[in-house]
C-alpha cells in the first residue's frame, strides 16, 4: 500500500530496533499460526471452559493476533515498513492525533488500516481503555441469560461459511456465544436480536472476547446502535426513512421503480443498519466498513447505501418485483445476497471512492428527523384509531356471535316446544280414552250406588244416602239448567264462525266435565266422611265388646266376627280411597284433553293464518313486481316522448333560424333591386330622352342630306316615317309592334314595375326602355331605339309619357320633309 505525501515525514521517526522487533514478532505469530501441534489448535473445547479465565482469554487472544496476521498481504518491504512505522506511532500517540490532526487520521482511515493494527484502531475508536466492560465480561460469565436458548440456535447461522465458526460447538461458536450472552444480560432492555451477532462475529475475528464486548458495549451505547434493537425500532424507521428521502433526492429514477414494483426500502437496508454491511460484503471489505463508521458513524452507512444503490442502478432498474423475491422477504434480496459482494470483492475501493463522494446533510437529516417524529406520531394516533376499532369489532362479534347463540338457543327452545307439544298431544289422548273408560265405570259405580241406597232404606244411615240423592236429583236439575240457558245463549247470539263455536262446544263441554268431576268428588268425599264415621263407631263398639268380654270371658266367636267386620269396613275405605284417586286422575285427564284442544286449535289458527299471510305476501310481490314493470314501462315511454320533444323543438328552432334567415335574405334582396330600379328608372329616363332627341335629328339630318335624285325612294321611308309616328297613340302610349318580337307591351301606368323569375331563381327587374324600335327605310338605313338597359330573362315594363312629346313634336317636321 501506497502512503500519500503527507504521510511520509512521520516514517523516519521510527528507529531499525522497532522495525526489526515488528518483524521478528509477525514471524513468530505466523509459526504459531500454522503449527498444528501448538496448544491453539489442540485444546479441546471442554477444556476451554474449564481452565481459568486469565489463561483463557490469553489464549483468545493469541488466535485472534494470528488469525489477523494470516490475512495480511503484503507488499514492497519499503512501503510495508513505513505504513506499520506510521501505524505504530499514531496509535501510541492517539490522543495526540485525534485531537490535532483528526482529518488526517480520518484519511487514513479511510485510506485502510492494516489488519494487524486493526484491533488497536478499533479499541482506541471505541475508546475501551475509559470502559469497565472488561472487569463486568467476567462476572457475566458466571450468570445465565434467559436469551441463552435463542443465542444457541441462531449461532450456527452466523458466519456458517468461516473457519472461526464452521465448526458446531467449536471455539469460535462458544466465543460468539459468551459474548451474545454477556452483552443480553449487560442491556437487558434490549437483550439479543439476530444482526448482534453478526457484529460480535466479525469483532471476534479480530481480538479476543473481552476486547470484542467492550467494543460492542461502545458501538451499542456510544454509537446509538442499542436504539435500532429495541422493541419498537423507532431508531430503525427513522434510518429507514431518511435514506428513502436521500434515494429519492439522489435517485430519483431507481426511486420511482422500486415505487412502481411496490417494493419497500425496509426490505433491503434494514440489514445494511442492524449489521453494518457485515452480511453484504466479504470479511475485509466488512472490517474496513467497521474501521469507517467506528470514525464517523452512522453517517457511513447512508453514504455505503447511496453507494452501493447507485452503482447497481441500472441491474436495479431491469429488475422486477418477482425477480427481487426470489427467495423471501425475510432473505433481504437475491441480488444485494449473491452478486453485489462477488462483484465488490475485489473491486471495493471504486465503491468506497463513491461512497465518500456522497454529499450528507446534517441540517437535511435533522429536518427529516423532525417529520419522521411527526409521521410516527399520526402512525401512532391511527395504530390507536385502529386498535379502538378492532376492540370494538371484536366485541360487535362477540355480540354478534351471542345473538346467534340466543337465537339458536330459543330455536331450539321452539322447536322442544312443539315437540312436547306433540307429546302432550298424544298424551292427551291417552288421558281421553282413559278418562272415558273411567267415566264408564264412574256411571256402572253410581247406578250401583243408586241401588244400593233405594235398597237401603231401612239401614241407620237411609237419611245420609237420601241426602245423596237428593243432592243428585238436583244436580240433575242443575244439568237442566245449564243445557236450557246453553240452548238459549246459542239462540239468542248470532250463528258465530266456525271456529269460535267449536271453541266455545268445548268451552261448554270443559264446564259440563269440570261440573261432573267436581260432583264425583264432593261425592266421593262425602262417602270417605261417612265411611271414616262408620269406622269410628265401630271402633267405639268394638272396644267396648273388648272391655266387656275382658271383663266377663273372652268369646271367641266375637272376636272373629270383630276381625272380618273391621277387614270389611278397612276395604271400603280402600275402595273409597281409590275411587277418590280415581277422580282426581279423571280430573287431570280432562284438564290435559282440554289444554290439548286449546293448543291443537291455537297452532290450527297459527297455520291458517301464516298460510294466509304466505298467499297475501305472494300476491303482494307479484303486484310489486307488476307495477315495477309498468313503472319501467310508463319511464321508457315519458322518455321516447321527452326525447321526440326535444327532436321536434329542435327542428323547429332549425325551421325558425332557416326561415328568418330566407326572409332577412329576401329583404335584403328586395332592399337591392328597389334601389337598382330606383337608379335604372332614373338613368332610363334621362337616357331615353337624349337617345330619342338625338335619333330624331340625326333622321331630319339624313333626310335633309338625301339628293333629289332618289325621289323614288321617298315614298318607301315616308311611309316608315309615318307609320313610326302613327304608333305613337294620343294618350301617351307606345304600341306593341313598333318593338321585337321577343319584348312586351308597355303598360298605360307610368310608375308600374313588374318583376319576373330569371333561370336562377333571383328575381330581376328590366325597363321598357331597354327594348329596341327597328324602324326600316327603303334601303339598309334602319332607325333603332336604344337598348342600353336589357337584363337576361326578366322585363320591366313602364311607360315614359315625358319621351312621347318629344317625339311628337318631330312629327310635322319629318312629314314636311317628306
Amino acid at each position: 500500500m501506497t502512503q500519500s505525501p503527507s504521510q511520509q515525514p512521520y516514517v523516519p521517526d521510527m528507529t531499525d530496533d522497532d522495525i526489526e522487533l515488528l518483524k521478528r514478532l509477525e514471524e513468530a505469530n505466523r509459526r504459531i499460526e500454522y503449527d498444528l501441534k501448538s496448544p491453539v489448535n489442540s485444546v479441546p473445547v471442554t477444556l476451554v471452559n474449564s481452565r481459568s479465565p486469565e489463561l483463557h482469554h490469553k489464549q483468545l487472544r493469541q488466535d485472534s493476533v494470528s488469525s489477523d496476521l494470516s490475512n495480511l498481504t503484503t507488499d514492497s518491504d519499503g512501503n510495508l515498513e513505513n505504513e506499520w512505522v506510521l501505524w505504530n506511532k499514531i496509535i501510541n500517540n492517539w490522543s495526540a492525533y485525534s485531537r490535532k490532526k483528526s482529518q488526517w487520521v480520518k484519511d487514513m482511515i479511510r485510506a485502510g488500516v492494516p489488519v494487524h493494527f486493526r484491533p488497536l484502531v478499533w479499541q482506541c475508536l471505541a475508546k475501551v481503555e475509559t470502559s469497565n466492560a472488561k472487569e463486568k465480561y467476567i462476572d457475566y460469565m458466571k450468570m445465565t441469560s434467559s436469551c441463552e436458548k435463542v443465542i444457541r440456535r441462531d449461532i450456527s447461522r452466523t458466519y456458517p461459511e468461516h473457519e472461526l465458526f464452521k465448526e458446531k460447538h467449536g471455539i469460535g461458536q462458544e466465543r460468539l456465544f459468551n459474548v451474545i450472552k454477556a452483552y443480553s444480560l449487560f442491556d437487558r432492555e434490549v437483550g439479543y436480536c439476530q444482526g448482534i451477532g453478526f457484529i460480535v462475529g466479525l469483532l471476534l475475528m479480530h481480538m479476543p472476547e473481552e476486547e470484542a464486548f467492550a467494543v460492542l458495549v461502545s458501538i451499542m451505547q456510544d454509537f446509538s446502535m442499542r436504539d435500532m434493537y429495541k422493541p419498537d425500532m423507532y431508531s430503525l424507521g427513522l434510518c429507514i426513512y431518511q435514506l428513502e428521502c436521500m434515494v429519492q433526492e439522489f435517485l430519483p429514477e431507481l426511486y420511482r421503480h422500486l415505487q412502481a414494483e411496490n417494493f419497500n426500502t425496509s426490505v433491503y437496508a434494514s440489514s445494511w443498519f442492524l449489521t453494518l454491511f457485515t452480511t453484504q460484503f466479504t470479511v475485509n471489505v466488512a472490517a474496513h466498513m467497521m474501521d469507517l463508521f467506528l470514525n464517523e458513524g452512522i453517517e457511513i452507512i447512508f453514504r455505503m447505501a447511496i453507494a452501493l444503490l447507485e452503482t447497481h442502478q441500472e441491474e436495479l432498474m431491469l429488475l422486477s418485483m418477482e425477480d427481487m423475491l426470489k427467495d423471501s422477504m425475510a432473505a433481504v434480496t437475491s441480488y444485494f445476497q449473491k452478486e453485489v459482494p462477488v462483484k465488490h470483492e475485489h473491486d471495493h475501493e471504486t465503491l468506497f471512492q463513491r461512497a465518500f463522494s456522497v454529499q450528507y446533510n446534517g441540517k437535511k437529516m435533522k429536518k427529516l428527523e423532525k417529520e419522521y417524529v411527526v409521521i410516527r406520531k399520526e402512525e401512532q394516533e391511527e395504530q390507536i384509531e385502529i386498535r379502538r376499532l378492532r376492540n370494538e369489532n371484536r366485541l360487535l362479534k362477540q355480540r354478534v356471535e351471542n345473538l346467534e347463540k340466543e337465537s339458536a338457543t330459543l330455536a331450539n327452545r321452539l322447536i322442544e316446544g312443539q315437540v312436547l307439544n306433540a307429546q302432550y298431544a298424544e298424551e292427551s289422548y291417552q288421558l281421553k280414552r282413559e278418562n272415558y273408560t273411567a267415566k264408564k265405570q264412574l256411571d256402572e259405580i253410581l247406578q250401583q250406588n243408586n241401588d244400593k241406597t233405594t235398597s237401603s232404606t231401612k239401614t241407620e244411615n237411609s237419611s245420609d244416602f237420601s241426602n245423596v240423592s237428593d243432592d243428585q236429583e238436583e244436580l240433575g236439575n242443575l244439568r237442566e239448567t245449564i243445557n236450557r240457558l246453553t240452548m238459549e245463549n246459542r239462540n239468542l247470539q248470532t250463528t258465530p264462525h266456525v271456529e269460535i263455536a267449536a271453541l266455545q262446544d268445548e268451552l261448554t263441554l270443559v264446564k259440563m266435565r269440570d261440573a261432573e268431576a267436581q260432583v264425583s268428588i264432593n261425592e266421593l268425599r262425602q262417602r270417605i266422611a261417612d265411611l271414616n264415621l262408620e269406622w269410628q263407631a265401630h271402633c267405639s263398639t268394638c272396644q267396648t265388646i273388648r272391655e266387656k268380654n275382658y271383663v266377663n270371658e273372652v268369646n271367641p266367636n266375637n272376636d272373629a266376627y270383630d276381625l272380618i267386620a273391621h277387614e270389611l269396613l278397612s276395604l271400603k275405605m280402600r275402595e273409597a280411597q281409590f275411587d277418590s284417586d280415581n277422580k282426581l286422575l279423571s280430573q287431570k285427564l280432562m284438564d290435559a284433553d282440554t289444554q290439548k284442544h286449546v293448543l291443537h286449535n291455537q297452532i290450527k289458527r297459527q297455520d291458517d293464518e301464516m298460510q294466509r299471510v304466505r298467499l297475501e305476501l305472494e300476491k303482494s310481490r307479484i303486484r310489486e313486481n307488476e307495477l315495477r314493470t309498468q313503472l319501467n314501462e310508463f319511464k321508457n315511454q315519458l322518455y321516447d316522448r321527452e326525447m321526440r320533444k326535444k327532436e321536434d323543438s329542435m327542428m323547429l328552432r332549425i325551421r325558425e333560424v332557416e326561415s328568418t334567415q330566407a326572409i332577412g335574405d329576401l329583404r335584403q334582396r328586395i332592399a337591392e333591386l328597389e334601389v337598382a330600379n330606383q337608379e335604372l328608372i332614373t338613368r332610363g329616363q334621362i337616357m331615353d330622352e337624349k337617345d330619342i332627341q338625338e335619333k330624331l335629328i340625326e333622321l331630319q339630318d339624313e333626310l335633309r342630306r338625301t339628293p333629289l335624285i332618289r325621289s323614288n325612294s321617298l315614298p318607301a321611308r315616308r311611309a316608315s316615317l309615318i307609320y313610326a309616328s302613327a304608333s305613337w297613340p294620343k294618350d301617351n302610349t307606345i304600341d306593341e309592334d313598333s318593338f321585337d318580337d321577343s319584348s312586351d307591351a308597355f303598360t298605360a301606368d307610368p310608375n308600374r314595375i313588374d318583376y319576373e323569375e330569371s333561370e336562377d331563381g333571383s328575381l330581376t327587374s328590366s325597363l321598357p326602355l331597354s327594348t329596341s324600335i327597328n324602324h326600316r327605310s327603303s334601303s339598309s338605313s334602319n332607325v333603332l331605339f336604344p337598348t342600353s338597359f336589357i337584363s337576361s330573362n326578366h322585363r320591366l315594363r313602364q311607360s315614359t309619357p315625358s319621351l312621347f312629346p318629344t317625339f311628337s313634336s318631330s312629327q310635322p317636321s319629318t312629314s314636311s320633309i317628306s
